[in-house]
């Protein structure tokens, strides 16, 4: 919904792309650390953003679809891909818990194989 509002304006492509990646893209990551996203999930919107922006005068419905995700100084359309997103979320989701939740003198020691977050003391 938000995507077509956006591609609807009258700003110019590089200018409706910023506009996508801070108004649409957002509503997607803030659901990332709630919401529990499978990949497939998220490559399922691929299709559909080049559907939109074809429609909307903004892809030639034989270019690339992999185009609107390169970065526009490599002559694409910039457009954050959101699977890298998802995992940078959940990474920093990760981090914080680990360092909210987790004090760093608990003296427990993990082994490579049990989770980063199963190290929490009892208060």
């Amino acid at each position: 919904m938000r995507l077509r509002l956006v591609l609807g304006t009258e700003l110019s492509a590089k200018n409706k792309i910023q506009a996508i990646g801070s108004l649409t893209v957002p509503v997607l990551r803030y659901s990332f650390g709630i919401v529990n996203w499978h990949q497939g999930e998220l490559k399922k919107t691929r299709p559909e953003n080049k559907e939109t922006t074809t429609i909307h005068g903004q892809h030639h419905p034989k270019s690339d679809v992999d185009r609107l995700y390169v970065p526009r100084k490599e002559g694409g359309r910039g457009w954050m891909l959101l699977e890298a997103a998802l995992a940078v979320e959940i990474t920093k989701l990760v981090e914080y818990v680990d360092r909210k939740v987790r004090p760093t003198n608990t003296g427990c020691q993990n082994t490579p194989t049990q989770h980063r977050l199963s190290c929490v003391t009892d208060s």
